[in-house]
């Protein structure tokens, strides 16, 4: 099991757009083969600070991820509209 950390900070203006892209994208990678959990969270604090966490079967399902169609387009616009940190990759050893 591979879980992916990517944090990320949105301008308040960009925040609808972004929230809508995120919503597109959690929806289509929900229904990958592999994609155990994929979800978008948001600071209650500081609502233009985003983290999107994802839970994959293998490595391999992850990697398969970045080369669908939704995910390439939808990330390319997210990119215009986000500053986002690295991903950061768990592995369950426990």
């Amino acid at each position: 099991m591979i879980r992916v950390h990517v944090p990320c900070r949105v301008q308040e203006a960009d925040l609808p757009r972004a929230l809508a892209v995120y919503e597109e994208l959690v929806a289509a990678t929900r229904r990958e083969l592999g994609c155990l959990s994929y979800e978008l969270l948001q600071r209650e604090d500081e609502p233009t600070s985003l983290l999107l966490t994802e839970e994959w079967e293998s490595h391999d399902h992850l990697m398969a991820h970045t080369q669908t169609e939704h995910f390439i387009r939808l990330v390319a616009e997210l990119e215009s509209l986000e500053v986002a940190e690295p991903a950061v990759f768990f592995r369950r050893i426990l």
